[in-house]
């Protein structure tokens, strides 16, 4: 998987693709991109994904910006999990948020080679959402761009939707989270070397610094960590670590059972299988060394690990 940006425009291969923000990337994702890699594939064209970064909502209208529910490198890590060919990552602003309808099936057609496009009933596009289905349909006829629609997919007769599992991501479920995605819900990040209190006190943790508007609530949770090819089962924290300094946000993750070497590993990714309980601010570091030791439990119980 080639990820581009407006550097190297244009692509010289015409593609079928699909654009959207892809943050929850679940089932329906899924089943578009499947559906994107198979017509790619009979018509000798490549597939291509278009996202953005950042999500337009936070720049025209910050104050209704949705929470993230995961951060950019893992969604270009499961992107290419599913061996989609082209990722464009849009840089939105200002300035491309102006682009009329037109503007941008110009763009699509012309600077990515797109010559059918795949997307859900509801896709708006080009400047103030102007342009619909309708719109991309007839603008798509003098671009020889043909559009295609998919409909909404549902599970239990209830449509996966991205703000269906902020909510619940909110309220820490993300055991029903993962059956929405189809996968368990993940962070990939790069590790982050903190002050070591957690190796002092006897539970060392492997730490990345997670986007500050992720929606999943704070707290503790049972789950894995992965890197080197391996998974290992874990406790983990997301949260402010109010009893040591209450400030900086991270996911920490504390390998049960074994003692692993992560001195010169940079990318980890954390799993988040069962949510254990709220996050606390204890009386002293002894009241927490005791409460991991319970989360661990809780955490080996879930995780079948003996």
């Amino acid at each position: 998987m080639k990820v581009i940006r407006e550097k190297d425009l244009p692509i010289n291969e015409e593609t079928v693709c699909t654009i959207g923000n892809f943050d929850g990337f679940h089932k329906g994702h899924t089943f578009i991109l499947k559906l994107v890699k198979e017509t790619a594939k009979k018509e000798g064209k490549k597939s291509l994904v278009i996202t953005f970064d950042p999500h337009p909502k936070k720049i025209l209208r910050p104050k209704d910006a949705p929470c993230r529910i995961t951060n950019l490198e893992t969604k270009l890590d499961l992107l290419k999990d599913q061996k989609i060919d082209y990722v464009y990552v849009i840089n939105f602003d200002k300035n491309f948020a102006e682009k009329t309808p037109e503007e941008f099936i110009r763009f699509l057609t012309c600077e990515l080679k797109c010559r059918k496009l795949i997307v859900g009933h509801d896709w708006k596009f080009g400047h103030m959402g102007k342009g619909d289905i309708s719109t991309a349909k007839e603008i798509g006829k003098r671009y020889k761009l043909q559009v295609k629609v998919i409909s909404p997919i549902k599970i239990d007769n209830e449509r996966i939707s991205s703000t269906k599992i902020r909510e619940l991501l909110k309220k820490g479920d993300v055991y029903n989270v993962s059956k929405l995605l189809g996968r368990t819900y993940c962070i990939k990040g790069k590790i982050h070397r903190g002050n070591q209190i957690g190796k002092k006190i006897g539970f060392p943790t492997i730490n990345i610094k997670p986007p500050e508007d992720l929606c999943l609530k704070k707290g503790v949770y049972s789950g894995y960590v992965s890197f080197n090819g391996e998974i290992y089962p874990a406790v983990i924290n997301y949260g402010t670590r109010p009893t040591i300094d209450g400030k900086d946000l991270f996911i920490e993750a504390h390998i049960i059972g074994k003692s692993v070497d992560i001195s010169e590993e940079r990318q980890v990714k954390i799993f988040f299988k069962d949510f254990i309980r709220e996050e606390k601010k204890f009386r002293d570091i002894d009241q927490l060394k005791k409460q991991i030791k319970v989360d661990i439990t809780s955490a080996m119980k879930v995780l079948e690990v003996k």
